[in-house]
């Protein structure tokens, strides 16, 4: 029986961490659907918790609600998502990123089934997008938080790459027999995350390969430090401080300013000055001020510096995979997220790359969706786009374990092709140990306190021996979602255990 692309389609949903949208496979192509939160192609990913009726606001209407009161009002909880036994406080309650994550993931599946009698829309499956430079956990509990809402997730994709498959598919659908390979720069610099990814892409009638190269960013740095820059700049322009103002207060004025800055920011992407008025900042006093493109870039030129950075150590590293990589050899470059949108930022990448290979045909804020529902409907139907997929991804970050003195012990290296696997032997360093709790960290640096933590396996039942005569062979495996398994061997005995992600 054929699929009802309408009522019973494959979807694909990009979670940003300050715009989120949803998109389906249509049986021809990706199409994304209108949010009617107002209406509009994105929802805004912040979560409002009404303590009064008990019930949850996500988008438009919970950011206009938490500028009253801000107290019941969750922003940028993407950025949480490293800690998944965080708490964070709304409205009196206590959640976890994962549980609020949840909601936005919730509010775009039901936007849409309610558009059809009760009962009749049901989702055929999922994929939900998390950055290129999300560490294992990250990934993980974004699973987790779809599950959460009652989606059928089939799987986790890199940003980049869904936004690549958009692309490709433009390509596939004008000129279908054409062969060709392009090196292609992903450039995603969003309201919270900032990812570099270098692919090879080879398509023909027969095949479409997608091949990692090399990546980059911080999972800490996009345009909700610009915002922030912006705002501490008009107060201290103004001679205005909130700092002595009640907690609840002081939030509802910063989030005020928050709203008109952001709103700046983006008029500054098109025009050279702008303004922004925000009333009753403080009791009887406005705020009415001019702002230019050259004072808001001066602003924010430290978060610059930092991007070009991160941009010159891409480079190094896209040489360790390409000896004889040149910015001049990147045929083409995808810009993703509303922050890549910002003038100065194009000027770093032009210093590089001419402007002319910047890929203006592809929407910045929907393509992640729409490319995580193509990859959606190809995990049920491998034929679905007349030829095979192949995606071949890297690993981001070292992995490794705890050792003596809080060092950290890499297992397997960053930019490593996945899938991998590598096993490393240790020892104990005591006597008669019949437990063991292996931490498993990610990261770069030599000591574990400076990485991230991303959970532990406990091994019990180990031979009693003298210290340093007991082998323990720690297995680890990456699959192409990056997702990470652990295993021990202790001298032929086999103690597997899961990896518990925190």
């Amino acid at each position: 029986m054929p699929r009802n692309h309408d009522t019973n389609p494959f979807l694909g949903i990009d979670l940003g961490t300050t715009y989120s949208a949803i998109a389906r496979w249509n049986g021809q192509s990706p199409e994304s659907y209108q949010v009617f939160n107002p209406a509009g192609e994105t929802l805004q990913s912040v979560v409002y918790y009404n303590p009064d009726t008990k019930e949850f606001l996500v988008g438009k209407s919970a950011y206009k609600r938490g500028l009253l009161n801000p107290e019941n009002m969750v922003v940028g909880v993407k950025r949480a998502m490293d800690d998944g036994c965080k708490e964070i406080e709304i409205g009196g309650i206590k959640l976890s990123p994962i549980q609020i994550s949840s909601k936005i993931l919730e509010y775009l599946y039901k936007d849409v089934a309610k558009r059809y009698p009760d009962g009749e829309f049901a989702g055929s499956g999922t994929v939900v997008t998390v950055p290129y430079y999300f560490k294992a956990h990250q990934c993980e509990h974004t699973r987790k938080a779809a599950e959460l809402a009652g989606i059928k997730c089939l799987g986790i994709l890199q940003e980049p790459i869904a936004a690549s498959l958009s692309y490709s598919w433009q390509i596939i659908r004008a000129n279908p027999e054409k062969v060709f390979n392009e090196t292609i720069l992903v450039f995603d610099l969003g309201g919270g995350t900032f990812d570099l990814t270098l692919f090879q892409l080879s398509h023909s009638p027969s095949k479409v390969l997608f091949e990692v190269m090399a990546s980059g960013g911080d999972d800490r740095l996009g345009g909700m430090d610009f915002d922030q820059e912006l705002m501490a700049f008009i107060l201290t322009r103004e001679n205005l401080s909130l700092s002595g103002l009640p907690t609840r207060e002081k939030r509802k004025s910063e989030q005020q300013i928050l709203e008109q800055v952001n709103e700046a920011k983006h008029t500054l992407s098109v025009s050279q000055s702008t303004f922004i008025t925000v009333p009753n900042v403080l009791p009887g006093i406005n705020i009415d001020v001019d702002i230019t493109r050259n004072e808001f870039e001066k602003v924010v030129q430290k978060y610059i510096d930092k991007i070009e950075a991160i941009l010159e150590k891409f480079w190094e590293t896209t040489k360790t995979a390409l000896p004889s990589f040149k910015c001049a050899d990147i045929d083409l470059v995808i810009l993703v997220g509303g922050s890549s949108k910002i003038p100065k930022i194009r000027e770093l990448l032009n210093d590089k790359i001419p402007s002319v290979k910047v890929c203006a045909n592809i929407k910045p804020d929907l393509c992640v969706a729409e490319g995580a529902a193509m990859y959606a409907a190809y995990l049920d139907d491998r034929d679905v786009f007349g030829r095979e997929l192949e995606i071949r991804t890297r690993t981001c970050h070292d992995l490794g374990i705890e050792i003596a003195g809080g060092r950290f012990h890499s297992i397997i290296k960053s930019n490593r092709k996945t899938p991998c696997q590598q096993v490393q032997s240790f020892t104990t360093d005591l006597d008669d140990v019949t437990s063991i709790n292996i931490k498993v960290f990610q990261g770069s640096s030599k000591l574990v306190k400076d990485n991230s933590f991303i959970g532990e396996l406990h091994i019990s039942g180990l031979p009693s021996r003298p210290k340093g005569s007991l082998d323990i062979n720690v297995l680890f495996k990456v699959n192409e979602e990056q997702q990470l398994s652990v295993s021990v061997d202790c001298e032929g005995i086999r103690k597997a255990a899961t990896l518990k992600f925190t």
